[in-house]
């Protein structure tokens, strides 16, 4: 039985609409090739400030995204331009083939 890897997250506070939120944010592997490394460093930046380097901004909730954010809990999709590094079509298989080298390190430092 292979190992996948897994991403590490890590919980960190945000301000939403002016509303304090915490989001989960990629831990970047130290071992992250530079395309996955600049994917998770933008999604990191996104999440925190709103605005990606590509331009992107974070949308407004809906109601049901801010009634779920009341419950402790919202899925808030980013849409990163189809060229950005963090753009699901262009990260996504780079995290697939890191996640296919195996098993999770223990003690792998993040950058």
């Amino acid at each position: 039985m292979t190992l996948m890897r897994t991403l590490r997250m890590e919980s960190v506070p945000v301000t939403v609409n002016g509303r304090a939120a915490v989001t989960e944010l990629p831990v970047i592997p130290a071992d992250a090739t530079p395309a996955l490394a600049e994917g998770l460093r933008r999604r990191r930046v996104a999440g925190t400030l709103g605005r990606c380097p590509c331009g992107a901004v974070r949308p407004a909730p809906t109601a049901v995204q801010d009634a779920a954010a009341e419950q402790g809990t919202a899925h808030m999709p980013f849409p990163h331009k189809a060229d950005c590094p963090a753009h699901d079509g262009l990260l996504g298989p780079e995290l697939a083939a890191w996640q296919r080298k195996g098993g999770a390190r223990r003690g792998a430092q993040a950058r």
